[in-house]
């Protein structure tokens, strides 16, 4: 393009990031990062983020991670997208301390942690048999002012769920209503599976209200 007298941007460099990112090549991805400081077009937070993206989709956390210290050290500040595609690759790798890591890193770099963050952040921890943690997690959004969402209710009912602490799983359910936030099918099966370590009465109880709220399972 360059030899062909095409004005190149950062947002033209962005889009060859993309799309070499989205094809596994991140070798080029990287050499088109070296490109542009050579010519003089400074990477920006997209340019970074497109690549720490596919890095994480493609599970190299590691890389990611070099390319997250590297952007800092160019004085390119990340923002809350970027650390929550970190966060999210980490818990799905069941790294969970590298999770907690680039969660507190976003506080000490004075980012604000998003519902998205927050909601991968629980997940996370319930899948992996760390519930308390989660509730943890739960009750500290209210005092940031970031409220829950399904997600997070489901979430935090399939951990409790895990552990067949059933009394914990209706009493969130119970809240989630309270707080007017529907109920959904991914509500339902970790509720229904708990309450059926309790018997029958509990699970036709929940069939019913999961019927009444015209949801079918699946």
């Amino acid at each position: 393009m360059k030899e062909k007298g095409v004005s190149l941007t950062v947002e033209t460099y962005n889009s060859l990031i993309n799309g070499y990112g989205q094809r596994g090549n991140f070798a080029r991805c990287f050499e088109i990062l070296e490109e542009m400081e050579t010519i003089g077009i400074k990477p920006n937070v997209i340019s970074y983020g497109s690549l720490i993206n596919w890095l994480c989709k493609d599970r190299k956390l590691l890389d990611a991670e070099i390319v997250l210290a590297d952007m800092i050290g160019r004085q390119v500040s990340p923002n809350a997208e970027i650390y929550n595609m970190l966060i999210e690759a980490s818990c799905s790798l069941s790294k969970l301390k590298d999770a907690f890591k680039f969660f507190y890193e976003m506080a000490q770099s004075g980012i604000d942690a998003t519902l998205v963050t927050y909601n991968t952040m629980i997940d996370g921890l319930g899948t992996n048999g760390r519930v308390k943690e989660a509730e943890d997690l739960f009750l500290q959004m209210s005092g940031k002012a970031c409220n829950p969402d399904v997600i997070t209710y489901n979430s935090l009912i399939s951990g409790y769920a895990k552990s067949l602490n059933t009394r914990k799983c209706i009493e969130l359910y119970d809240n989630m209503k309270m707080q007017g936030i529907k109920p959904t099918i991914g509500t339902f099966h970790p509720l229904i599976y708990a309450c059926g370590k309790e018997g029958v009465v509990e699970v036709e109880r929940m069939f019913q209200e999961m019927l009444l709220m015209d949801l079918v399972p699946d």
